[in-house]
């Protein structure tokens, strides 16, 4: 009873800290706008709202959006249609930080808990505590903030379908491990399969990895009734990631670029690039303090688990690990010769953490066995005074760096990031600036003008700003402002 007091308290703590965390950003939150191809993608969807005030009519309008990009200009289907209906339509584009991380949150809450509570079995506030301290890391270290919780377009094409396709393979464990299935399960799992089959290439690919894998796993371990889980919510991933890389959109697109390396090359530097990023990027005192606060609790988690599984071949686990990590560059570098953007980059450090734990318990779990701690640990950890000590000394360290870090480049972590947009007003200034250019086109809108010209803006935060309209009305940004409010041109003046 005095270690789970003690698992609560910290579990406890930690859930106060994540929190603690979101609330700069929720606040900041309300200064959110649409830019750049916010506009683009769903100019079909606000115009029918304008003209209909009926949301049958913006989802019509949506699907027309996803049919002229899917012959267009790439066939991410599944995506297309969610950027279609970005908040800003309804001007509630405040609530994108809401989305994203809500999404994130509610995704990785789901995995942990059918892997450590229904799976593993551990005890709540071991379950509350790895899941706090893997959300606490996403959010504030996550590479490109802005794409990934702030402008909307970039973060649909990547993190919804990362959250999606986690949610699909939780589902699918979840029915494996209670060896049954449900019609709503099942319709269920089809239905967030077929999603994934038509997002993004990276992380469409990693699913048709994970299903190939597990399928041939539980082949090989002649395990053919849960085999059969598999192969329904498999054959609907199939055909949506069959229409989507067969759209001649992509084709189009494909023209556009000028290096390509082809499949073989790419595939090899993809390992390259791998190895790069985890050295030179991922590998930074961050991820170290994540790893370090995670010990003691995977260790608990290792305990619990006892001797119902061997961990057999770690060495080949860790290689998978790193094939599956690797495959997620192989598609930018397919597309283009490049490893990807920062929005793609959120979604391998995500996935890159996930991975980080689930190869940390299983290595520890071998230990576990192999130096047979099985006969002689008892009791949790965490009751002992070194223990405690110890994160405490984590806590300590990581709350030193970090602001020593975060005094230096406010920018370094998401919710410094946001406090400093809040505390100098630049948050406000661009909300204010952005507003006014909104109400500007509004009229232009009441007042049936063919042609407007909009102030550029000046404030530029760190989360908010993305990209602006220019001077040349010829410019990208602004057809895709002038397609979304009706008109024919929109040109950007100095403030």
């Amino acid at each position: 009873m005095k270690s789970v007091k003690t698992e609560s308290k910290i579990s406890m703590l930690l859930i106060a800290l994540f929190i603690a965390g979101l609330i700069p950003i929720f606040l900041l939150g309300r200064y959110d706008y649409p830019s750049a191809d916010d506009y683009g993608f769903s100019a079909y969807s606000h115009v029918a709202w304008m003209q209909s005030h009926s949301v049958i009519q913006v989802l019509k309008g949506a699907v027309e959006t996803v049919i002229e990009r899917w012959y267009g200009w790439q066939g991410t289907f599944s995506s297309i249609f969610v950027m279609a209906l970005q908040p800003g339509i309804w001007g509630m584009y405040s609530l994108v930080p809401w989305i994203m991380i809500g999404a994130m949150t509610c995704s990785t809450l789901f995995f942990f808990y059918v892997f450590f509570r229904k799976f593993i079995q551990v005890r709540p506030a071991i379950f509350v505590s790895i899941s706090m301290i893997y959300l606490i890391f996403a959010v504030e270290c996550m590479v490109d903030k802005i794409q990934g919780f702030f402008w909307f377009n970039g973060a649909a094409h990547y993190m919804i379908p990362h959250s999606v396709a986690l949610c699909l393979f939780t589902l699918l464990i979840l029915m494996l491990i209670e060896e049954k299935k449900t019609v709503r399960r099942m319709v269920l799992a089809c239905f967030l399969a077929a999603f994934t089959g038509g997002a993004n290439y990276i992380t469409a690919l990693i699913t048709l990895v994970l299903f190939v894998s597990a399928i041939a796993l539980l082949l090989f371990m002649k395990q053919k009734q849960k085999c059969r889980l598999f192969l329904l919510p498999f054959l609907f991933f199939l055909a949506a990631f069959l229409i989507n890389v067969l759209a001649p959109g992509n084709a189009v697109r494909q023209a556009e670029m000028t290096v390509r390396p082809g499949v073989i090359k790419s595939i090899l530097l993809s390992f390259y690039y791998c190895v790069g990023y985890m050295v030179d990027t991922w590998f930074n005192w961050t991820y170290f303090l994540f790893v370090f606060a995670l010990l003691p609790f995977l260790w608990e988690a290792v305990k619990t688990f006892g001797k119902r599984f061997s961990y057999p071949v770690p060495l080949l686990v860790f290689i998978y690990s790193y094939g599956v990590l690797s495959a997620m560059f192989t598609p930018s570098l397919f597309a283009g010769g490049e490893a990807g953007g920062g929005r793609i980059f959120n979604i391998m450090f995500l996935d890159f953490m996930i991975l980080t734990i689930l190869n940390i318990f299983y290595f520890m779990g071998w230990l576990y066995r192999k130096l047979g701690f099985a006969e002689h640990v008892s009791g949790s950890c965490l009751e002992k005074a070194d223990v405690k000590w110890y994160l405490l000394a984590v806590l300590c360290f990581g709350i030193f760096v970090g602001a020593m870090y975060a005094k230096v480049n406010p920018d370094y972590f998401t919710s410094t990031s946001a406090l400093y947009s809040l505390k100098t007003k630049e948050g406000r200034e661009y909300g204010i600036e952005t507003a006014e250019r909104e109400d500007v086109l509004k009229q232009a809108v009441e007042s049936d003008a063919v042609d407007a010209a909009v102030p550029r803006l000046t404030v530029h935060p760190y989360l908010l700003f993305w990209s602006d309209i220019e001077e040349d009305a010829g410019y990208w940004t602004n057809r895709s402002m002038a397609r979304y409010y009706g008109k024919e041109s929109i040109r950007g003046i100095e403030r």
